[in-house]
């Protein structure tokens, strides 16, 4: 709660600091905004009062050198030519009115005379001027003469016509600028500038600030009074000539100086501002502590209700809307008991009968175990199902089966008493745990409870019968942990159904089995993938055929642990689980491979393969087979899929539409272990087959049964009759080939010929089968020679 006070008090304060710096920093750039704005308007004002200045003393140097012009022994000086004289004249005049150079340009804009020692050479400017100065009249014009600056005015000299220009100039110097500061009270510079730079001439500034000046590219830049601002300085650029040179002067003020008079009024700003957060702290501590009791003594309250303890008192002071919100607690807490009741009573029984749910099997299994043990008897743990449960549900109604799932549960709790538990684990199972002294009595009460059973039902104002299937597993007998004896007590139940007994107890064994078919499940895929299962090919031989060799593909499995595992056993494991597409399309695919490579050394021959119920069933075989048949250039011809007749009556529609499809294909169709289903010939002419497959049972005691002999033969003539071919498996002797071939059975397959053959050792016997074959037959072409 501490840290929600500070929070509190920080969101406060937060919110405070938040509102005052903005007002201070408003109201701090609006006044700095307004000083520089004045310092702009100072910088304006202090470039036209130097520009007025720099024009008041061009007058005055304009009426100087008008009087040196009128002076005719100036005149006559100049006429003679004579460089002597006319400086001599230029010296006095200069001297008369203080000026600090006095010079004489002749017409073609060479200089003829100065006060003082100038190279007529190396001052090229004054020719730059002759075109400016021809047009008589006084002419202003700042010179920059070996780097320093004059403010110069030119007259011309007519004696009477125009003989020459003299001029008359003041140094710019520091008192100048001294003076022009002190006027306007901003710092004065004057620069010779050209196109890339600056040369700083005279000025107020120190050294330090004469380079950052002329290194400013706004210097350059800038036009004529054109201001502007640095991040330190404000400037102001005016132009005082720019014939023959470009001479500019530069008035500034440091911004610091500038904003001096308004730091005062910022710290009294600041101050203000502080204060004012000061005041907003202790009432933010004041305001959150009166906060924070009250949310801290229902935050106590909160966590009691959060540990299950819902009859702790809670008092509620005054009528604020934190006493409000205690007896909102209040009123929570008992509906969240009542609430927590009902969902844990959901939670752990079922809706429909109100029995224990499958969440409370083991805990009620351990402590049937624990009163066995201090009775010094023994537990039973049966499951328990209704016979038929699906038909009375299909029949009557899903109303009527809940219907009738409650009776039978008001009769299995008032079977078990007050010693024994009943549970529902799901649809029409019940799990019933009977402590007794005796496994005898134990399972007399069993077969009480399923001869009990045959009583009816009263539903509805109709009599209902609802036979109990009933397996059980004992306390210590069968095992000694809860989820063994469970585990024992399904597989009993499995038997019961399975046998039709009603009731089964577990016997040793049926764990271990159980235990290996779903290690069997779980391994299925490994094998698959690293080789341990294996595809086998039987041949069939057909004498009449123009190829008289097939074959049959069957998948064996040798497990590491398990060593051989009989295929009926595997295949029935992975088809419960809906695994056997898996297997079937594995078994198509390593077919076309061998047919594949059979045909590239021109053996051709027809594979069969088994397909089971499931298969049927899945929508997309056809093109699955298809799409390996174009990938790996194998007729569809060399392929017959074998099915059993109870497979094909499982979803009959659906499954005789994908044998269509196969057949449309051009596969061959086969239906196998004829005579063990309860389907009849009369069925086989609506099927898509090309065959039928007499089942080794018939074929096995052919020799010695003469029973056998009339059924193989009477299938035979009625399968030619419909078109179908006839193979019959089993061969073992050559009395059954001879008798089976007399009688017109198309195809023989069995351990006669040979068993199963891995890929390769079939290959080979292949081979062998048919070099036997070509030799036969020459030896048959040479006797009738």
């Amino acid at each position: 709660m501490m840290r929600y006070r500070i929070k509190l008090v920080l969101i406060l304060l937060g919110m405070v600091v938040l509102l005052q710096a903005s007002s201070y920093i408003a109201t701090r750039t609006v006044i700095r905004d307004a000083v520089i704005d004045d310092v702009y308007r100072e910088l304006d004002r202090g470039g036209s009062l130097f520009s007025q200045l720099m024009t008041t003393r061009a007058r005055q140097l304009a009426q100087s050198v008008n009087v040196l012009t009128d002076d005719f022994g100036f005149k006559q000086a100049v006429a003679s030519r004579e460089r002597a004289t006319i400086r001599s004249a230029l010296t006095n005049h200069a001297a008369r009115v203080d000026a600090d150079l006095a010079l004489v340009i002749d017409l073609d804009g060479k200089l003829a005379a100065s006060s003082g020692e100038l190279s007529a050479e190396r001052y090229e400017m004054f020719a730059e001027l002759k075109a400016s100065l021809a047009g008589g009249g006084t002419r202003y014009a700042p010179l920059v003469i070996d780097g320093t600056l004059y403010q110069v005015v030119f007259s011309p000299i007519n004696a009477p016509v125009r003989i020459g220009t003299a001029g008359i100039g003041f140094e710019i110097d520091q008192a100048l600028s001294d003076h022009l500061k002190s006027l306007t009270d901003l710092d004065v510079s004057f620069l010779l500038q050209d196109e890339a730079s600056a040369h700083y001439l005279s000025g107020t500034l120190d050294q330090a600030a004469r380079t950052k000046l002329q290194e400013l590219p706004e210097l350059i830049q800038a036009q004529t009074r054109n201001v502007w601002r640095t991040d330190d300085v404000l400037y102001n650029r005016v132009l005082i000539a720019d014939q023959p040179q470009t001479v500019i002067a530069v008035l500034q003020v440091p911004l610091a100086r500038a904003l001096k008079p308004f730091a005062v009024l910022d710290t009294q700003l600041l101050t203000l501002a502080i204060s004012f957060l000061v005041v907003a702290g202790v009432i933010a501590l004041i305001l959150a502590r009166n906060v924070t009791e009250p949310v801290k003594r229902l935050a106590g309250i909160a966590r009691t209700i959060a540990q299950g303890n819902y009859d702790s008192p809670i008092a509620a002071q005054g009528k604020d809307e934190f006493a409000e919100l205690t007896r909102a607690f209040t009123s929570m807490q008992s509906a969240i008991s009542e609430r927590e009741r009902k969902i844990v009573f959901q939670a752990e029984h079922d809706s429909l009968t109100g029995l224990a749910n499958r969440s409370q099997v083991f805990p009620l299994l351990q402590q049937a175990v624990a009163d066995a043990d201090q009775r010094g008897g023994v537990a039973l743990v049966a499951v328990v199902d209704i016979y038929k449960f699906t038909q009375i549900n299909d029949t009557l109604g899903a109303e009527t089966g809940d219907q009738v799932l409650q009776e039978l549960a008001s009769r299995l709790r008032l079977f078990t008493g007050a010693d024994g538990r009943v549970l529902r684990l799901g649809s029409d199972e019940f799990l019933l745990l009977i402590t007794d002294t005796s496994v005898d009595e134990g399972i007399k009460k069993i077969w009480e409870l399923r001869n009990g059973s045959s009583q009816p039902l009263r539903i509805d104002a109709s009599d209902i019968r609802a036979e109990l299937n009933v397996g059980y597993a004992v306390y210590p007998l069968d095992g000694a942990r809860s989820e063994l004896l469970l585990r024992r007590a399904n597989l009993a139940l499995n038997h019961a159904r399975q046998s039709y007994v009603g009731v089964s107890g577990y016997h040793s064994g049926w764990d271990e089995d159980h235990l290996r078919r779903l290690q069997l499940l779980s391994d299925f895929r490994p094998a698959l993938e690293c080789g341990e299962i294996a595809l086998y090919f039987q041949p069939k031989i057909t004498p009449a055929a123009s190829f008289p060799v097939g074959g049959e593909a069957l998948v064996r499995w040798h497990h590491p642990q398990l060593g051989f595992v009989n295929p009926e056993e595997f295949i029935n494991v992975i088809e419960s689980a809906g695994q056997i597409s898996l297997l079937t399309r594995w078994v198509i695919e390593q077919t076309i491979i061998l047919l594949a490579r059979l045909h590239s050394e021109r053996q051709h021959l027809v594979i069969s393969i088994n397909l089971s119920a499931l298969d049927l069933l899945e929508d997309d075989l056809c093109e699955y087979v298809t799409a390996l048949l174009q990938k790996y250039r194998v007729g569809s011809a060399c392929l017959c899929f074998e099915v059993t007749e109870s497979a094909i009556m499982r979803e009959a529609d659906k499954s005789l539409g994908n044998l269509e499809r196969l057949h449309q294909l051009g596969a061959l169709l086969s239906i196998d272990d004829y005579g063990t289903g309860y389907s009849s010939l009369s069925q086989l002419k609506k099927l898509p087959v090309d065959e039928l497959k007499i089942d080794k049972s018939f074929v096995l005691d052919l020799d010695n049964n003469a029973d056998d002999k009339q059924i193989v033969k009477s299938t035979i003539e009625l399968s030619h009759s419909l078109g179908l071919k006839v193979t019959a498996e089993g061969v073992e002797t050559a009395l059954s080939r001879d008798w089976l071939l007399a009688n017109g059975c198309d195809t023989l397959q069995g351990y006669y010929y040979s068993k199963a053959l891995p890929g390769a050792e079939f290959e080979q016997w292949l081979k062998r089968f048919l070099l036997q074959q070509d030799g036969e037959v020459e030896d048959e072409q040479i006797h009738d020679s």
